[in-house]
């Protein structure tokens, strides 16, 4: 898929989109968005996809899996600026689809979290905050926005929505006005953390449809999510 094809994909999900080379931009246009951006997109083909994925170093012990599948199938990255600002779209393909994917992360720069994250934000793994604050606002499959790391935007207390399960369930297992989710499946699913006096967040899995599942390795999850959304 050329450029073209990709504006034309992207014109399905977001308004105004554009394709931009870093030599467009202005000055000042160039300081809205992260260094490490520029050192990529000042590169081309394998050079750039690896420079990119350097940047992943906070995550690459917790999404290998992931990181090793982008290693071997990223085929483009390109600067896009639409109604969210500027972002970085990746294109992946899939070993046995030749039609390429694309994934989206936000700029750190201007992420906008709500008062109730903020108040949270220092709770979270200290290394996914780093990946969220110096490299991406998320990254997610473009059409969804979902099967990765949420942008802040859309994160979410669990008690700013209504559930039908609960009408199942006698006690929510969980605090809701405390449980953060962060990652969504696009199909009902929520990674989220419980943020409990005095202790680490826990994670869990919240379903819309199904009892959750408590005391999960949030990582395992992300990193195996994530890589389903490829294949």
């Amino acid at each position: 898929m050329n450029q073209v094809s990709l504006l034309g994909f992207m014109k399905r999900y977001v308004a105004e989109p554009q394709l931009l080379d870093v030599s467009q931009l202005t000055l000042d246009e160039q300081k809205s968005i992260p260094k490490s951006w520029l050192s990529i997109l000042a590169l081309e083909g394998k050079e750039r996809f690896n420079k990119a994925l350097s940047y992943w170093q906070p995550l690459s012990a917790e999404m290998s899996e992931v990181l090793y599948y982008l290693h071997n199938n990223i085929v483009s990255i390109d600067l896009v600026h639409h109604q969210y600002g500027y972002c970085l779209v990746y294109g992946v393909i899939s070993e046995d689809d030749p039609d390429i994917t694309y994934y989206e992360a936000r700029n750190p720069k201007t992420m906008q979290m709500s008062s109730a994250v903020a108040d949270s934000w220092l709770l979270l793994p200290e290394n996914m905050r780093q990946f969220y604050e110096q490299f991406h606002n998320g990254w997610y499959y473009f059409a969804s926005v979902s099967m990765g790391l949420s942008p802040v935007e859309d994160f979410f207390f669990l008690a700013d929505e209504e559930w039908g399960i609960l009408e199942d369930i006698d006690m929510p297992p969980v605090d809701l006005s405390k449980t953060l989710a962060v990652y969504t499946n696009g199909a009902g699913g929520y990674l989220c953390f419980e943020f409990k006096d005095d202790d680490d967040p826990a994670a869990l899995l919240w379903w819309k449809d199904e009892e959750p599942d408590l005391g999960l390795n949030f990582w395992n999850f992300a990193d195996e999510w994530t890589l389903m959304g490829f294949e």
